[in-house]
């Protein structure tokens, strides 16, 4: 989902739709954002053969499996990187992990369970707190959006 804003505010909601639209786009970069192939793979021996199958099925058959996506454009690529560079620049370090967390888990659909996050990260503090933690770096990314406006 693509969020338009036409010179409002950065809002908590405006921001967090960015940044899981990172996580879309991440997700659809080649390799779900990692080196798709296995570094000691005999690669540059590969060659096609007629009748190699494709992930449709094969050569020229048809098949319920979908193409994949194309690949992103420019725009998509720079608007990934912007929403990501803000996670780096103005959340901090010890939230990072959570914040990436947090939007993996929303960018998929699901509600976000504080208490297993709490479990999974091993942190000591309430399920609440990651909340409030997760709360105050987007708002930081918020004010620091909007303060970069009124200077520029």
């Amino acid at each position: 989902m693509v969020v338009d804003r036409e010179e409002s505010p950065w809002t908590f909601d405006v921001v967090e739709e960015r940044l899981i639209e990172a996580m879309h786009l991440w997700r659809r970069s080649p390799g779900g954002g990692r080196w798709p192939f296995a570094s000691d793979g005999p690669w540059h021996l590969i060659q096609a053969c007629a009748g190699d199958y494709d992930a449709r099925g094969g050569d020229g058959v048809s098949s319920d499996v979908p193409l994949r996506p194309l690949p992103l454009s420019a725009a998509q690529v720079a608007r990934r990187d912007e929403a990501s560079q803000w996670v780096g620049r103005y959340v901090a370090d010890r939230d990072r992990r959570l914040v990436v967390q947090v939007l993996i888990i929303k960018a998929a659909g699901r509600t976000v369970s504080w208490v297993r996050l709490r479990r999974d990260m091993g942190v000591a503090v309430g399920a609440g707190g990651l909340g409030k933690r997760y709360s105050r770096a987007v708002t930081r990314i918020c004010i620091a959006l909007n303060a970069a406006e009124l200077r520029g």
